[in-house]
C-alpha cells in the first residue's frame, strides 16, 4: 500500500514518515518536485553552495566584515602559497 497525504488549503502535504525516513529528509532539508506524465516525482535538493548559505553562525553578533574578509583574504593567501589552512 502506498503512503498517503492531505493537501491542505494552502497545498502543503507532511511527507510520512517512512517516505522521509527511506529518502534520508529531515527537518529542514530541502526536495525537488518534477511532474513526468501526471505524476509528481520527490526527491531530496542536491546540496549546491547556494543551499548552505548562511549555514554557519556567525562567531559574533554583529558580525565583523572587515574582520572576515581579512580572514578569508589571509586564508587564500595562504592556500596560494601552497601553506595549510589552520
Amino acid at each position: 500500500m502506498a503512503d498517503r497525504s492531505v493537501v491542505t488549503a494552502k497545498g502543503q502535504v507532511t511527507i510520512p514518515k517512512p517516505v522521509r525516513d527511506r529518502l534520508g529528509i529531515r527537518e529542514a532539508d530541502v526536495v525537488e518536485f518534477e511532474v513526468r506524465r501526471g505524476e509528481a516525482i520527490l526527491r531530496p535538493a542536491r546540496a549546491g553552495f547556494l543551499a548552505r548559505f548562511a549555514s554557519v553562525a556567525p562567531r559574533e553578533r554583529p558580525e565583523r566584515w572587515a574582520r572576515v574578509r581579512q580572514g578569508v583574504a589571509a586564508d587564500v593567501a595562504r592556500r596560494a602559497a601552497g601553506g595549510r589552512r589552520g
